[in-house]
């Protein structure tokens, strides 16, 4: 959340200077009263600065960190596997069904827990809580048996939900 406002202010100030400096162009006559040796001006550019150096090293660390892998770990070494196979192993499993379509998968690690969120489209004429938590549980068995991987929670949001039409008899 805090790097949502971040980005928000930065945004904000980006949208302030271009507008000044167009008005600057624009307008010269307006901006002859400004007086730029004064302190408080000085430490207004000094703070806007400050602010703007501040978001781009974190958005520099930020866009360049490697996002963290699951590890196993035995008695032999460990083994690093990465989100995007978790994601490829978790489409393969859904894919299956006919009815899921629209898949959108999130994963990896919060903390200490590892958490799977899906995002789905569905053609069903089913329970919906049944079939949530049958992709649940069929996500879950499905990571631990063929990656030894802990699932703390999977998250199933259906985006749009259309009712399976019973061929005609």
């Amino acid at each position: 959340m805090i790097k949502k406002i971040i980005f928000f202010f930065a945004w904000i100030g980006i949208f302030v200077i271009s507008v000044i400096g167009v008005a600057y162009i624009a307008m010269p006559k307006y901006f002859v009263t400004v007086d730029t040796s004064s302190l408080l001006f000085k430490l207004t550019i000094l703070n806007v600065a400050l602010v703007y150096m501040f978001i781009s090293i974190l958005k520099l660390f930020s866009n360049f960190s490697k996002e963290e892998d699951y590890v196993i770990k035995n008695e032999y070494g460990s083994v690093h596997i990465s989100t995007d196979t978790v994601k490829n192993l978790i489409r393969e499993i859904l894919s299956k069904d006919r009815d899921i379509k629209g898949l959108k998968i999130d994963c990896g690690n919060k903390g200490k827990k590892y958490f799977v969120k899906i995002n789905l489209d569905m053609l069903s004429n089913s329970s919906l809580s049944t079939k949530t938590t049958d992709i649940q549980s069929l996500i879950k068995d499905n990571l631990e048996e063929k990656l030894d991987l802990k699932v703390d929670y999977i998250e199933v949001k259906i985006s749009k939900l259309s009712i399976k039409k019973d061929p005609v008899e």
